[in-house]
This record gives structure tokens, C-alpha cells and sequence, in this order.
């Protein structure tokens, strides 16, 4: 009978703690998780599209992004993207960035990602989101949504927004930085929250920065639709510049994705 008590109490905290995990509640809301991603298999190919692109290609980038395992690959349960310096084609160097795009997307919820970076010259990893009609009407009228970017051996990490009317080719694109500084190093967790009303950007559940609709769009709001995931590394370009000489490779790690409505 003593047995018995036991089990159960054990099976009630299991479900308990199961479900708490299942829940979110952020700025006095309460999220259900819909969507988790823990990288503890191979790359999900009907999920995840791998990026084959050229170096220049946006930004004035350095890098070629390869499907290769040596730049895009699941290790210790973490999903890497790793950055080298090589020769590659017609690039230098070469690293990985993969997206959902026409396979998984949401209109608002609450979105994080456990992450790690490098602090190193020339470096740029990036999470964020892009509107799937950017097929139809372009960037940036489409819309995108960075819940974080990282430059370089910075120990602060950004997030910002881009639109028609606000982007970085105008230099006005709303955003705000993070300072880290010890857990620069660390994984950390990056946090979205995107209503029809405002956006809101969290590290470690804590918030600094947010952008209401009636603030700055009125009516407006370009961050509506179904938006897609994007993660990658890049080397170089127009924000952190060339990497050093001495540079030979940087890892991006991402340990788990949730995605919260």
C-alpha cells in the first residue's frame, strides 16, 4: 500500500511538472505551448529548410551558407552552425542558416530560443522572424521581426524591427539592445512576444524593449500574417565588419525552440 502512495505521488508531480512546462505565462498572460523543437535527432528536413546561398548576397556578407555538415549539424543535442574560414567556391568563408519558411509559421504567440554565441570579431548569429509574403510584396515591405542579433565581441545582444516605413536602409529601423556581460558567454534564453498590438523582447524573461502598433503604425500594422523562423551566422558585412586574420571558425548553438499562443 506504502508502494502504491509513492507511485502516485510520483506520477502527480510528473504530470504536474509536464504540464507547467507546457504553459508560459509572461507580463501577467498565460501561453500554451503549440510547438517545441529540441534538436535531439538529425535536422528535421520536413521542417527546416538548409540555405545554399553565395557570399554577397545581402549585406555585403562574406560567406557562403552550405547544407554541409561541417557548418550545419546536430551535436550533444544542440543544433550548431558552425563559421570557417576556408576556401569554398568563390568564398572565403562558409557557414550555415536554416528557416521554416512554406513548412512551419504563426500569426503572434510567444516565442524563445536557448542560445549561445561566440564573442569574436566579425561575427553575426541571428534568430528572427520573416513574413511569408515577402514572395509577394518584398522586403521590407513584407515585415521582419529580429528577437536577437549579436555583433562581433560585443557583450549585449539586440532586437529590432524592420518595415516599409522603419528599416536599417533608412536608418530609423526600432530596436534596442541587451547588455549581457557576464553571460555573454552562456546560454541565455531570447524571448518574443508579438500581439496584434504590440512587440515585446525579453532576455531571461526579462523584458527591454517593446513597440506598440498605436505608437508608431496607427492603424497600420505591418506584423500581421504568417511569419516563418530564421537562424543563422553570418561573417562580415556592412553591421560587424571583416573578421580578424586570425579568425578560423565561430559556433552558433541553439539548444531548444518553444513556441507559446
Amino acid at each position: 500500500m506504502k508502494k502504491k502512495v509513492i507511485i502516485s505521488i510520483i506520477l502527480v508531480l510528473f504530470v504536474s511538472n509536464c504540464q507547467k512546462n507546457h504553459k508560459k505565462k509572461i507580463n501577467g498572460k498565460n501561453y500554451d505551448l503549440i510547438w517545441h523543437e529540441d534538436f535531439d535527432k538529425e535536422i528535421n528536413k520536413n521542417i527546416w529548410n538548409l540555405e545554399v546561398r553565395d557570399p554577397g548576397w545581402v549585406n555585403n556578407e562574406l560567406q557562403a551558407y552550405t547544407p554541409r555538415n561541417e557548418n550545419l549539424r546536430i551535436e550533444k543535442k544542440h543544433l550548431v552552425i558552425n563559421s570557417i574560414k576556408e576556401d569554398y567556391k568563390n568564398a572565403k568563408y562558409t557557414s550555415g542558416r536554416l528557416n521554416t519558411q512554406n513548412k512551419l509559421n504563426w500569426e503572434y504567440g510567444y516565442f524563445e530560443i536557448k542560445a549561445k554565441f561566440d564573442l569574436k570579431q566579425g561575427t553575426w548569429p541571428a534568430i528572427w522572424l520573416l513574413s511569408e509574403k515577402i514572395a509577394s510584396v518584398g522586403w521590407p515591405k513584407c515585415g521582419e521581426i529580429d528577437i536577437m542579433e549579436h555583433v562581433n565581441d560585443e557583450k549585449k545582444v539586440y532586437g529590432s524591427l524592420h518595415s516599409e516605413r522603419y528599416n536599417h536602409m533608412l536608418k530609423n529601423n526600432l530596436g534596442n539592445s541587451f547588455v549581457l556581460n557576464e553571460l555573454a558567454t552562456e546560454f541565455n534564453i531570447y524571448g518574443l512576444e508579438w500581439t496584434k498590438d504590440f512587440i515585446r523582447w525579453y532576455v531571461n524573461d526579462e523584458p527591454f524593449y517593446s513597440v506598440n502598433k498605436k505608437d508608431f503604425f496607427g492603424e497600420n500594422w505591418p506584423y500581421e500574417g504568417r511569419y516563418f523562423l530564421i537562424i543563422n551566422q553570418a561573417i562580415g558585412g556592412d553591421w560587424p565588419g571583416d573578421p580578424l586574420e586570425t579568425f578560423n571558425s565561430s559556433k552558433f548553438l541553439i539548444d531548444w525552440i518553444k513556441v507559446y499562443k
